[in-house]
Parts: C-alpha cells; structure tokens; sequence
C-alpha cells in the first residue's frame, strides 16, 4: 500500500511539472528502492531527485521514505517543509496527511523520549546499584583485611606471652631442678655420714664416745632427712613447672627406698 501511494504521488509530480529526465529517472530508482524496503535509501536518491527538481511532491516523499525507515526526526523535518509550501505548490490531501503524520511522529518521539529517558534513569540506577554493590564488596574485602590482621595480631602477641611465660617456667623449673640436686646431693652426702657415725658408734670403747657418735648420728641422719625432703620437694616442682610440649610426654618417678645408714631414699625422674 505505501509503495502504491508513492507511485501515485510520483504520478502526479509527473502530470503537473515539466518533466526533468535526471529527476523523473532518479524517482524511479527510489520507487524501486522503497518497493525492495530500503527505505532510507529511497529518501535519499529522493532528495537527489528534488535537488534536481524542486518539485514539492519530492518533500513530501521524502518525509514518508524517512518514515518508513524510522528516522522519524528527518521525516518530520520534511513533512513540515512540505506543509510550509505555499498552497499553489501543495495539496490540501497531502498537507492533511503529513500533519497526522507529524502528530503522530511527535506522539512517537514523545514516547521515545520518555522511554529513553526512563532507560538513562534506570541506566544510573543499575550503574549506581553497582557502584554501592562494589563499594559494599570492598569494605567487606577491607573488614576481612582488617580482621586478618588483627587475628594476627593477637595470635602474634598470644604466642609472644606464652613464649615468655615458657621461659619464665623454664627458669623456675631450672632453679627448682638445681635445689632438687642439691638436696639429693646433700641427702646422700648426709646419709653416707649417717652411716659412717653409726660405725663409729659400734667401734666406740667407752661410753662418752658412744654417746659423741649416736648424737652425730642422729644429727646426719636428720639433715638427711629434711634435706630428701627437700629435694623431693624441688623435684616435683621442676616437673610440674617444666613447659610440656604439644607432641612429647614426661614423667616424674619417684622412688623411695633404703640407702646405707637407714636415713636416706632416692629419687628417679624421666623427662
């Protein structure tokens, strides 16, 4: 149909104007462009036509050429140069129709314009959607960051206090382990001069030196004594202090028993 009342309006341009071979041969070719669809590029062998011709039949073509193809701003342009012809150079049917043309067209770009402005509208609000979308991801990247560290942080200073701690038991269980040998040292020492008195007691002639003898006795066999309980004592304080690792296990064995002399015992401990 729009073909058919293309041809007519080419018709009449025909009938009322001289004939121009280069604008009749032009008007053709964009007869036969429009019936093939291409439209656009039937508007524009059109405006070479009135270029050639200035007939006003060519504007209003042109603006319907332009209308197929979609470019409604161009093919308002030219219905409104056609309308704004002098009424010796139009046609009141025409001029009619290219003004509910552009009332259309306006009705169109109007819609266009709304549509465009509602897609730029939601455009930044997808992109603003984004932009807080990637400022959440960062300061949830930054949160995880910081927590990092600060675990680290934290265990680094958990470590440094338990390493102190370590060493300050080490050193207790140093010192502790050094009383401990002493006074096992000085129980045995004691223990073997216990025995020796109490020799020297069975030796003695009189009773003076049996009574001098038994009181040393008696005073080694007591330093022994307390000087074992001591050392047991220190002994089982340097294990207990001692750090005891993850993946190692020890032992305290203390084992009390008889020595020479009667007043002393021994102590075993395993690490």
């Amino acid at each position: 149909m729009r073909s058919l009342a293309i041809l007519a309006v080419l018709s009449l341009a025909s009938a009322a104007y001289p004939a121009n071979p280069k604008a009749s041969a032009l008007a053709k070719d964009a007869d036969r462009l429009y019936k093939d669809n291409k439209y656009k590029e039937a508007a524009e062998t059109l405006r070479q036509a009135y270029d050639a011709d200035p007939n006003g039949l060519y504007l209003y073509n042109i603006a319907r050429a332009y209308d197929q193809a979609g470019e409604l701003e161009l093919s308002q342009e030219y219905y409104r140069k056609y309308v704004a012809l002098p009424s010796d150079e139009s046609q009141p049917d025409l001029v009619k129709k290219a003004n509910l043309a552009m009332d259309r067209i306006r009705t169109l770009l109007a819609r266009g314009s709304a549509d465009k402005r509602v897609n730029e509208a939601e455009k930044q609000r997808l992109e603003e959607d984004a932009r807080k979308a990637e400022a959440r991801a960062d300061a949830e990247a930054a949160e995880a960051r910081k927590q990092r560290q600060e675990f680290a942080e934290k265990e680094r200073r958990r470590k440094e206090a338990e390493n102190k701690t370590v060493n300050v038991r080490k050193l207790a269980a140093y010192g502790t382990g050094g009383a401990a040998i002493v006074g096992l040292g000085m129980a045995l020492g004691f223990g073997v001069g216990s025995n020796a008195n109490r020799d020297a007691f069975r030796r003695a002639d009189t009773l003076a030196l049996k009574q001098q003898t038994e009181a040393a006795t008696r005073t080694t066999a007591a330093v022994a004594d307390v000087s074992l309980i001591i050392g047991l004592a220190a002994a089982v304080a340097t294990v207990i202090l001692y750090p005891k690792g993850d993946d190692s296990e020890k032992a305290v064995s203390v084992v009390v028993a008889p020595m020479p002399g009667g007043a002393a015992a021994s102590v075993g401990v395993t690490f």
